[in-house]
């Protein structure tokens, strides 16, 4: 290796110093072409459309994500200790969340619970406690299985006030514990519960901010502090119906209500759910530029400085149409992993993604479930783009 001049040397590192200080602190995601991304302008109303990056100085310095698992799983200390250890070997790395469901009219919330033995048999607080227990973050999606207008007319206050003195409690076991919560989750959609039929979308969109401030203020009212959970905006990325005027944007309650904002999309392909011989098609094999890209610039126009989650995600094997109904091309489900995880990665202000293993849900029929022999893209590409596990301290020191 041929030695550098010493009068070389001053004049270097004058060039580096410039290069350094007239580096951007902030840089925009490049496409995978390595062209810098257009955005469209929405026809919704635009706040400042360059994000404003005041949060999350590990993420946005470029340092991992984390992933996250959900399972159609009552989380039960048996099922914690059956089932996540698979999962993390999947991927070959602890997940730091874990996703799942309860609804507004679950017993959880209308059964005594003030004695330790009910506590430890209630829904909520059982599975909270159950995960944290093993190091697992909980992300809880509430629903309703009632209309949006019952629960701002109060009919599920004393529901909800119960739900918040629940979530108190194991609040004040201490230890750091809290969790993410996400109201009526995937509000932009025409399969959700939440709205009486044929609603106007403008009225659905003004309930649905009433409806999350009201379930956040309930849970204030009962103790529970601004600081001691995290509230999430969980949308699903394509809205249904799918017309401008029915995006997600129109539904968010606002920054002040909001600690992280995130989205539901998944790559169906050509799998069951897709397709009804004789009625519709909408197979298509999709990947991070439809899934993804729109979604988060979306939401980063739309929240500059919140850190976004991908809130579910998952990936069928069946890769063409001549491939249904039951063809599986794992080959091209491994590419998928590698090529949408890769892209997650390199995403600035996206702090982790939840993949959805499962292959029926709610009587959606998809093979979304990563298959447990002879397939290691997932528990690679984890490898590769250094995911990671993220305390809870770790979590409270960047996000808000």
């Amino acid at each position: 290796m041929r030695k550098i001049s010493s009068r070389i040397l001053p004049f270097l590192f004058m060039i580096l110093s410039i290069l350094a200080c007239s580096a951007a602190p902030v840089i925009e995601d490049l496409n995978s072409d390595g062209t810098t991304p257009t955005h469209e302008n929405p026809s919704y109303e635009q706040v400042d459309p360059t994000p404003t990056f005041t949060y999350l100085p590990l993420v946005r310095n470029g340092l991992p994500k984390f992933i996250g698992y959900i399972d159609k799983i009552y989380w039960s200390k048996e099922n914690v200790e059956k089932y996540m250890p698979e999962a993390d070997n999947l991927s070959g790395l602890k997940n730091t969340a874990v996703g799942w469901f309860i609804d507004i009219q679950d017993p959880a919330f209308y059964e005594d619970w003030e004695t330790e033995a009910a506590l430890n048999r209630n829904n909520l607080y059982r599975q909270l406690e159950r995960l944290w227990e093993k190091g697992y973050l909980s992300f809880v999606k509430i629903g309703s299985s009632d209309t949006i207008d019952k629960i701002i007319s109060g009919n599920y206050d004393a529901r909800i006030a119960q739900m918040a003195k629940i979530y108190k409690k194991w609040v004040d076991k201490g230890e750091g514990r809290k969790a993410m919560l996400a109201p009526l989750q995937e509000m932009n959609g025409d399969w959700v519960a939440y709205y009486p039929k044929n609603m106007p979308l403008g009225q659905k969109q003004q309930l649905y901010k009433q409806a999350y401030q009201k379930i956040q203020a309930i849970f204030e009212q009962n103790g529970v502090g601004r600081n001691q959970v995290w509230w999430v905006f969980a949308a699903n990325g394509l809205s249904s119906p799918d017309v401008p005027e029915n995006n997600f944007e129109y539904y968010y309650p606002g920054n002040d209500a909001v600690d992280i904002v995130g989205f539901a999309s998944y790559n169906y392909g050509y799998c069951t759910a897709t397709y009804k011989v004789g009625e519709y098609d909408y197979g298509r094999w999709e990947n991070y530029d439809t899934l993804y890209e729109p979604y988060i610039r979306r939401m980063e126009i739309m929240a500059p400085g919140k850190p976004i989650i991908i809130t579910e995600t998952g990936t069928s094997a069946i890769f063409t149409k001549d491939d249904r109904p039951d063809h599986f091309n794992y080959s091209m489900k491994a590419q998928w992993f590698y090529e949408n995880y890769s892209y997650i990665a390199r995403q600035r202000n996206v702090l982790g993604v939840f993949y959805f293993d499962i292959n029926e849900f709610d009587g959606t029929t998809c093979d979304l479930r990563i298959p447990r022999e002879n397939f290691t893209a997932y528990r690679d590409v984890v490898a590769q783009e250094g995911y990671r596990y993220f305390t809870i301290t770790e979590l409270k020191g960047f996000l808000p």
